[in-house]
């Protein structure tokens, strides 16, 4: 059926001007940067229009409506809406293990210890790094809801604003929250009044981590039009993703990253430090957007450990609930088709 499917709609694709696409992403990741600074998505006939997305809630609703046409978020949340409330999103690669992913407080904030009856923002409650962030806490012995308290307020863009600003837009005041990548090291380049503290990285609680993994909804694999925005999507993601990581091609990948993110050489530098890091950057086993099957059952772990799966039976079998294949939690037949349509010469592109 799959391979059919191929076929009709290698049949049904015409050559035309460039297809749009809404790509809902959290940050501005590296593999984004040198896919759009270096023309890759051009290169694959696509204009991607970037969408900022305010909370994974709004993110993940508009992945299955068709407000988006691919979402990074973190594969946390694709678990959560798959196996506690069914619905139908798909993981077709993991981009990144959790680059610079840190609990970062405001800087009259040096212990965790002094974050105890202090709100801490985050975007959900119940997603994304949230658990992570509970994770981190219980280790020094602070329990949510006795301890601390969580307050609602976005995604990451959004986070860093007000840890930076010291508060909320109704001037109530932040302590802390989770930051990753670019987010970390821009605020070690801020002025030490507003510089952010780095708490905890995650990677000394739970590593490895499967963190932001693209993400679509499951119908787009099987229509002939969506099936091939997202395979040459992938391809374009791919392609950026093999350039970051050959280090020949560092001067253009840091020159790159700095436009796109208006930053400086510095923490551009810093920024490719974090994305190319062997654990925890924008990697996967084999290279090939495979999930680290051992990081995302340390994600699994991490949401059963604060019952964040109090709708599935007891036993519940996550090893076989995150086996890929046609129709299931992850499915690898986009990533495939994308990596076999690699546009070799793109690769030695300068800059």
């Amino acid at each position: 059926m799959f391979f059919r499917l191929i076929f009709l709609c290698i049949a049904a694709v015409q050559a035309h001007g460039l297809d749009s696409v809404n790509y809902g992403a959290f940050t501005q990741t590296a593999t984004y940067s040198i896919a759009n600074q270096l023309g890759f998505f051009t290169a694959y006939g696509l204009d991607v229009l970037y969408q900022q997305v305010p909370n994974s809630t709004y993110a993940y609703a508009q992945i299955l409506n068709g407000g988006y046409d691919i979402l990074t978020g973190t594969i946390d949340n694709a678990v959560n809406l798959r196996l506690n409330s069914n619905e139908n999103v798909t993981v077709i690669g993991q981009l990144d293990q959790g680059p610079d992913l840190v609990l970062a407080s405001s800087p009259n904030i040096t212990s965790i210890a002094q974050l105890k009856g202090k709100s801490l923002i985050v975007d959900s409650p119940v997603s994304g790094y949230s658990y992570l962030l509970r994770k981190i806490l219980s280790t020094h012995g602070l329990l949510l809801n006795t301890d601390y308290f969580f307050q609602t307020v976005g995604g990451t863009n959004l986070r860093y604003a007000d840890l930076v600003a010291g508060k909320l837009p109704n001037g109530t005041a932040v302590y802390a929250t989770i930051l990753v990548y670019p987010f970390t090291a821009e605020g070690e380049a801020l002025a030490a009044a507003q510089r952010p503290n780095i708490l905890a990285r995650v990677s000394d609680v739970v590593d490895p981590i499967s963190s932001s993994a693209f993400t679509a909804r499951q119908s787009a694999l099987s229509n002939c039009t969506e099936n091939d925005i997202l395979v040459r999507f992938m391809s374009a993601m791919y392609t950026a993703n093999l350039y970051l990581r050959n280090p020949t091609k560092k001067t253009c990948s840091l020159r790159a990253i700095g436009k796109q993110l208006n930053v400086t050489a510095a923490v551009a530098q810093l920024e490719y430090n974090a994305a190319t890091a062997t654990d925890t950057g924008e990697v996967s086993p084999g290279g090939t957007f495979t999930v680290s099957q051992p990081g995302l059952l340390n994600v699994i772990a991490v949401r059963e450990e604060f019952n964040g799966f109090s709708s599935l039976p007891s036993g519940y079998n996550f090893t076989a609930a995150i086996v890929s294949g046609e129709g299931k939690l992850i499915d690898y037949s986009i990533r495939d088709l994308a990596v076999a349509g690699l546009k070799k010469h793109l690769l030695k592109r300068t800059c």
